[in-house]
């Protein structure tokens, strides 16, 4: 799967802990992002994924609720829609995503632990029941060997069996929408860097083995109970009761590491300010925005009503 939250996450790989040798779980976090508004799972009144419209004055923008993960390749949704919003558009605002950056005294610290993802006792020796054989069946499920993880620490071992859920094959819609824009010659905002030099002092300090047992169960419950083709084919016929319907165990994993909620909601700040700024010059702009952040109870659509601005819905409404 692959989200905003996620992709802080993807950023942070490298700040693995040393090896687990007491494997209690810790206690997962608030989660903003799993409360949701109920008027706003919908099913969209237009052919194709879901998407809201934004209006002040003269300005509009159409936001595109991305999924949480990839699709199976050739998906047939439709694309019509987007390539109407795209022509005269003023940009296309990329707000399905996180950028980071890290200090290089951050990045020092982090090369420097790096020998400390590998460990030379194989993985599932490592770890206690009921877990170990947990993961060993969501392995198995996978159709991945011991050997894949077997060297590495719970917490890489959990970045990589989430990889490993993703059918394989299988695309990031993205791709073509960054493409569509590129031919309709559309200028693309990104979100600013988040500079998460901080953030890695932090989980350098909090890092234990708690906390990687804690990851690791996290990925195999998704694992166990992902139904990606549903998730996926949900998003694309705009069904957003059923594109939201992915698991969101990983996402407590990645909370406990990087600042919990405070991060989240800084997040779905920052892509509300992006949106907000786009309705600043007249016509019309396309945004992307991870559709899960879309319909929270604390996530876009209620902050960018919270300005004062006019949010019409998928259902027309």
């Amino acid at each position: 799967m692959k989200s905003a939250i996620l992709a802080l996450a993807a950023g942070l790989v490298l700040l693995a802990a040393p090896d687990a040798r007491t494997q209690t779980a810790l206690a997962l976090p608030e989660d903003p992002g799993a409360v949701v508004v109920e008027e706003l799972v919908v099913q969209a009144k237009e052919p194709g994924p879901a998407w809201w419209v934004v209006k002040d004055g003269d300005s509009t923008v159409y936001i595109l609720g991305m999924p949480g993960g990839r699709i199976p390749p050739k998906s047939a949704w439709d694309r019509r829609w987007l390539d109407r919003r795209l022509k005269g558009a003023n940009s296309l605002i990329l707000a399905d995503t996180v950028r980071v950056s890290v200090g290089i005294s951050s990045f020092g610290e982090a090369m420097r632990l790096y020998r400390g993802l590998r460990s030379d006792i194989p993985l599932e020796t490592r770890l206690q029941d009921p877990l170990r054989s947990r993961f060993i069946a969501a392995r198995e499920k996978l159709g991945q060997p011991a050997g894949r993880y077997a060297k590495w620490t719970p917490f890489v071992a959990s970045m990589m069996l989430l990889g490993d859920s993703v059918p394989r094959g299988w695309v990031d819609p993205r791709d073509d929408i960054l493409k569509a824009a590129r031919k309709a010659k559309v200028r693309r905002v990104e979100v600013p860097a988040r500079n998460v030099s901080d953030m890695v002092s932090k989980v350098f300090s909090n890092l234990d083995p708690g906390l990687e047992t804690t990851c690791l169960s996290a990925a195999v419950r998704t694992v166990e109970r992902a139904r990606p083709s549903a998730t996926a084919e949900g998003w694309a016929r705009g069904d957003v009761a059923a594109a939201i319907s992915g698991p969101r165990d990983y996402e407590g994993c990645v909370l406990l590491l990087n600042g919990g909620a405070q991060i989240w909601r800084a997040i779905v700040d920052d892509h509300t300010r992006l949106i907000a700024d786009g309705l600043k010059a007249p016509g019309h702009s396309v945004a992307l925005v991870d559709i899960s952040m879309m319909v929270a109870e604390e996530g876009v659509i209620r902050k960018l009503e919270a300005r004062g601005l006019e949010v019409t819905g998928p259902d027309g409404r």
